[in-house]
C-alpha cells in the first residue's frame, strides 16, 4: 500500500517559525515533524510514499531526498498553484494505485493506522476517516457520526452553537481510487469542504473512526510547544534522538553538559549542543543541535533550535528561538515570545510575553520589546466575539494594536479601496478611529471620515456609496470602559464568518501591504451623510396617517447619537416628541460605573405614563436596538416586542416571513402563524440574522436583544427607523399598543445558565445530541429538542465557558419543570465529561 502526505502547507499561523521553511519541516524533538510522520507509516508497513509539495517544497525534497536514508521509497507530486488537500492528492493520481492512506504532514501523532486499514476494509468503505476528540473543536472539523460510525454530518470549523461532537477530522483517510473521479483536475479542492460532502449527497459509502492514539494539530505557537513536550513526556510515542537518561530527558552521545550546570524535568540535548557552567534547564526544554547555553543562563518550558547562542545569565520563559539567532548576555524572552531565524537579540533586553521578532532582524541592547518588530504582537486567538470586536480601551485596543488592525482590514481590500470609519462621541472611541486611520492609510486604503453618526447611518451609507466596506467604533453600552468596533462589508452588512477569517488571518500573519509616500492619500470627509439617511427613510414610509393622528411619544436617547437624526424624522412626521437623555453627557461616557439600563427603561416607562405618551421608545447609544413601552407605562420583554412587530408587520404585508434566531419565544411561532406567514430561525450571532433577513426578503428580522431589521429599507439593525415604521403601523392598526399587546398569545419563556469549563464544551454537546438522538430536534444553533407544547434550547456562549438552556411554551408551570430537567441534564453531563459522574 501507498501513502499519501500533504506537505504543502504555509502555517501562516505559525511565523515567524515558517518564515523560511514550510510548516512540515517544523522541527519537534529534534526531528522535523514531516520526518516523525514518516516513521510512523514505516512502523505500520508503509514505506512506499508520495509526498504532496508546494510552499517551499524545494527544502523538503532537498532534506529527504529518495527516503533511502529511511528506509523508504520517496516520490513527490509538485503543485505549481495551491490546489487545496483534495486537489494535492489527485495531482499525484499518477502514481497511484488501489487503496491508499492520506496523512498531513504538519500534524504530531502515534495513532494506530493498522487499526483504521482494518476498519476500513470492514466497512467496505471508499473512504474513512480517522478521527480525534479534542477539547476545543472550534478550529477544527468537526464530524457527527452514527453509533456505528457512518458520517452523517460535516462542520468545518464550527462556531460554539454549531458544535455537535468533539470528534474532529485528523486529516488522516483511507481512500479508494475511485474517490479520485470526485476531484476535478487541475482546480483547487478541498476533501472535508467539497470531495466528502458530495459523496455524503449522493449517500456513497463514507465512514469514520475514532484513531487510538495521540494526534496534535500543530496550528499555533502554542500547540507546537505542547507538541513538544507530549514527546518528551511520553504522551505521544516517537522517535527521539541521543541516549535516555532518567525517565524523561535525552542527551547525546556528543552534547557537552558542563557538571555545575543543572537540568531537571523533561529535556532533549542535541547533538554538539553545550550546556555551560551554572546554566539551568528546568524542563520541559529542546535544545537542539549545535546550540549553546552560555554560563548561567536559565531555560524554562522553552524550544531552541540549531545553532543557536544563549548568552550568560539570559533568561527563557516559555519561548521559542528559531536557528541561528544570537541573544546576547542578560536578555530576557517572555512567556509566549518567538525570536526567528538568524535574529540578534542586543545585551540586556527584554522581549515581552507573546511578542513575536521575524528573522534577521536586531535589537538593540537594552530595549523593551513589548510589540513585535513588525507593528506589534499577539493579542488573541481570534479577533471577533459574538459581539463583534470588543476590548477594553487602552489595556487591549491600544492605538498600536488598533493601527495594526486598520491595516489588517485594509490589507484584505485592493489598494486604493475606499473604507469608511465612523464612532461615537465618548473620547475612547476617538482615540481608537484616528489610530486605526494611520493604520488604514499605512496600508493604502482612501479614508472616508464619517465622523459621529449613528450606526444605521454608517450602513446606509456604505451601502449607498462606493466605499468597499467600513468600520463604526462605539463605547460599549455595558461598561464605558470599553469599546466595540463593528466591521461592515461593501453592502453595509456585519461580515459574515469567512469575511471574519480573512480579517484575523491577515492580522495574526502581520505581513501587511506598506505602500510609498506618494501613495498615501488624503482623507475624504463627504456631505450629506444625514441628510440622505432621513431622505431615505421617509422615502420608504407613508407618514400621512401620522401627521393627521399628531401622535405624542417619549424617546429616551441614552446619550446616544440618535438624537442627531430621530428629532427631525420625528419633527418632518409630525410626532409630539418628549426627550429624555437626550444629546451628549461627558460624565455618563467617562464614567467607569455602568450604567443600570433596566432602571433607565424603568424611568423611560413611568415618564411615558405620566406625559400619556401613545408610546415610549429607549435607543441605545450606537442606534441600533430600541426598547418599547406602551401607553399603560408598561415596558415590554424584548420578546414582547418581537411578537408584537412581527404582528404589525404580517398585518400590512400578508404571507411575509419573519426571520430570528433559535432562542425566539414560542408566541413568536404562535403569532407568525395566525397570520400566515413564515417563521425562517437562524443562528443568534450579528451577521446570521441580518443576512438571513435580507436573503429572504423578510418584512422583519430580530436578535431577539432589541434589535429589528426591515430589510426593504436596509439590511442592518436600525432602531431609528424602528420607531418610525412602528409609529406608522401602530397608527394605521387604530388600536393603542396596550390593546394590541393583550392580544398576543399568552406563553412563558425562561432560561437558566450552566457553568461548563472550556476544555469540556465539545464533550458535553456530543453526549446531549447522542443522548436525544432520535427525538425532534433542530441543530441549526446549538440543541434544540421540540415538544407537543415549545422546547427547550440547549446553547453554548460563544465568549464564556457555559452553556444556556433556554425553555418556551404556553403552560408556565411545564416549561418550569422543562427547564429544571434540561437544565440538570446539562449539569449532569458536564460532570460526566470532567470524569466526576457523582
Amino acid at each position: 500500500m501507498k501513502a499519501v502526505v500533504m506537505a504543502g502547507g504555509e502555517g501562516s499561523r505559525l511565523r515567524p517559525l515558517t518564515s523560511r521553511r514550510p510548516k512540515p519541516l517544523v522541527p519537534v524533538v529534534g526531528r522535523p515533524c514531516l520526518e516523525h510522520v514518516l516513521r510512523l507509516l514505516r512502523r505500520h508497513g508503509i514505506s512506499d510514499v508520495v509526498i504532496t509539495l508546494q510552499y517551499l517544497g524545494a527544502s523538503i525534497r532537498d532534506y529527504f531526498g529518495d527516503g533511502a536514508e529511511l528506509g523508504m521509497h520517496l516520490e513527490y507530486a509538485v503543485e505549481d498553484r495551491p490546489l487545496g488537500t483534495a486537489g494535492s492528492v489527485k495531482n499525484a493520481a499518477s502514481m497511484l494505485e488501489g487503496t491508499f492512506l492520506v496523512i498531513s504532514g504538519d500534524a504530531l501523532t502515534d495513532i494506530d493506522l493498522t487499526q483504521a486499514l482494518a476498519f476500513h476494509k470492514e466497512r467496505r468503505s471508499r473512504a474513512t476517516l480517522v478521527l480525534s476528540k479534542v477539547a476545543n473543536p472550534l478550529e477544527y472539523g468537526v464530524v457527527v457520526t452514527s453509533a456505528q460510525g457512518r458520517i452523517e454530518r460535516f462542520l468545518e470549523k464550527p462556531s460554539w452553537g454549531e458544535v455537535f461532537s468533539d470528534q474532529v477530522n485528523t486529516g488522516i483517510y483511507v481512500i479508494e481510487p475511485e474517490v479520485l473521479d470526485y476531484i476535478p483536475p487541475d482546480r483547487p479542492c478541498d476533501w472535508s469542504q467539497d470531495v466528502f460532502p458530495e459523496m455524503l449527497r449522493r449517500q456513497d459509502s463514507l465512514w469514520a473512526v475514532v484513531g487510538r492514539g495521540y494526534w496534535c494539530d500543530i496550528g499555533s505557537v502554542q500547540s507546537y510547544l505542547q507538541a513538544n513536550w507530549d514527546a518528551l513526556e511520553g504522551r505521544v510515542v516517537c522517535e527521539i534522538a541521543g541516549r535516555q537518561v532518567g525517565e524523561a530527558q535525552w542527551i547525546s552521545e556528543d552534547a557537552e553538559v558542563a557538571a555545575s550546570a543543572q537540568i531537571e524535568g523533561p529535556a532533549f540535548i542535541g547533538r554538539d549542543a553545550v550546556v555551560g557552567e551554572g546554566a539551568f534547564l528546568n524542563g520541559p526544554v529542546v535544545l537542539d543541535r549545535f546550540s549553546v547555553v552560555d554560563v548561567g543562563a536559565k531555560v524554562s518550558n522553552s524550544v531552541v533550535w540549531p545553532q543557536v547562542y544563549l548568552g550568560e545569565r539570559c533568561r527563557l520563559r516559555q519561548a521559542v528561538v528559531c536557528s541561528g539567532a544570537t541573544i546576547k548576555p542578560e536578555v530576557l524572552l517572555d512567556d509566549g515570545s518567538v525570536v526567528g531565524d538568524e535574529c540578534t537579540i542586543g545585551a540586556g533586553s527584554v522581549v515581552e510575553q507573546g511578542v513575536r521578532i521575524w528573522p534577521g532582524k536586531e535589537i538593540e541592547p537594552g530595549s523593551m520589546v513589548h510589540e513585535s518588530v513588525i507593528w506589534a504582537g499577539a493579542w488573541r486567538s481570534a479577533l471577533f466575539s459574538s459581539a463583534g470586536i470588543t476590548g477594553l480601551i487602552n489595556v487591549q485596543l491600544t492605538p498600536e494594536w488598533c493601527a495594526r488592525l486598520g491595516a489588517a482590514w485594509a490589507a484584505t481590500q485592493p489598494r486604493g479601496a475606499a473604507l469608511a470609519i465612523c464612532r461615537d462621541r465618548s473620547p475612547g472611541s476617538r482615540m481608537i478611529k484616528r489610530a486605526m486611520i494611520s493604520g488604514m492609510l499605512s496600508a493604502g486604503a482612501v479614508v472616508v471620515d464619517l465622523s459621529e453618526l449613528p450606526v444605521p447611518v454608517t450602513c446606509h451609507f456604505t451601502r449607498e456609496s462606493n466605499a468597499a466596506g467600513s468600520v463604526h467604533i462605539v463605547a460599549s453600552p455595558l461598561d464605558s470602559r470599553s469599546a466595540d468596533i463593528e466591521v461592515l462589508d461593501e453592502r453595509g452588512l456585519a461580515l459574515d464568518r469567512r469575511q471574519e477569517r480573512k480579517l484575523e488571518n491577515t492580522f495574526f500573519r502581520e505581513d501587511f501591504r506598506r505602500v510609498v509616500p506618494r501613495e498615501i492619500v488624503e482623507i475624504t470627509y463627504p456631505e450629506g451623510v444625514q441628510s440622505a439617511y432621513e431622505h431615505h427613510v421617509l422615502s420608504q414610509l407613508d407618514m400621512e396617517q401620522v401627521r393627521a393622528a399628531h401622535p405624542r411619544v417619549l424617546v429616551d436617547f441614552a446619550f446616544g447619537s440618535a438624537s442627531m437624526v430621530l428629532p427631525r424624522l420625528l419633527h418632518q412626521a409630525g410626532v409630539q416628541t418628549v426627550s429624555v437623555r437626550s444629546g451628549f453627557e461627558e460624565e455618563a461616557l467617562a464614567s467607569p460605573v455602568p450604567r443600570d439600563q433596566d432602571e433607565e427603561l424603568r424611568q423611560a416607562a413611568s415618564i411615558t405614563r405620566t406625559v400619556a405618551a401613545a408610546v415610549g421608545f429607549r435607543i441605545d447609544a450606537p442606534g441600533q436596538r430600541v426598547s418599547l413601552v406602551d401607553d399603560e407605562g408598561q415596558a415590554l420583554d424584548h420578546q414582547e416586542a418581537l411578537c408584537l412587530l412581527a404582528l404589525l408587520a404580517l398585518r400590512s404585508a400578508p404571507s411575509g416571513v419573519v426571520v430570528a434566531p433559535v432562542s425566539a419565544s414560542w408566541r413568536l411561532e404562535q403569532v407568525v402563524e395566525s397570520q400566515s406567514g413564515r417563521l425562517v430561525r437562524t443562528r443568534a450571532d450579528i451577521a446570521s440574522v441580518v443576512r438571513a433577513a435580507d436573503r429572504h426578503h423578510a418584512v422583519l428580522g430580530a436578535d431577539g436583544t432589541g434589535g429589528f431589521v426591515w430589510p426593504s429599507h436596509l439590511a442592518a439593525y436600525d432602531a431609528l427607523y424602528t420607531v418610525m415604521n412602528c409609529l406608522r403601523l401602530v397608527v394605521e392598526e387604530g388600536s393603542s399598543l396596550s390593546q394590541l399587546r393583550r392580544r398576543l398569545p399568552q406563553g412563558t419563556h425562561l432560561a437558566e445558565e450552566v457553568h461548563c469549563p472550556w476544555e469540556v464544551k465539545g464533550e458535553v454537546m456530543r453526549l446531549l445530541v447522542e443522548a436525544h438522538r432520535g427525538e425532534p430536534v433542530d441543530l441549526t444553533d446549538g440543541l434544540k429538542v421540540n415538544g407537543e407544547a415549545g422546547y427547550v434550547l440547549i446553547l453554548p456562549d460563544a465568549d464564556a465557558p457555559r452553556y444556556r438552556v433556554i425553555a418556551s411554551g404556553p403552560a408556565p408551570e411545564a416549561v418550569r419543570s422543562a427547564l429544571a430537567q434540561f437544565t440538570q441534564e446539562v449539569r449532569d453531563t458536564v460532570r460526566t465529561a470532567l470524569g466526576n459522574p457523582g
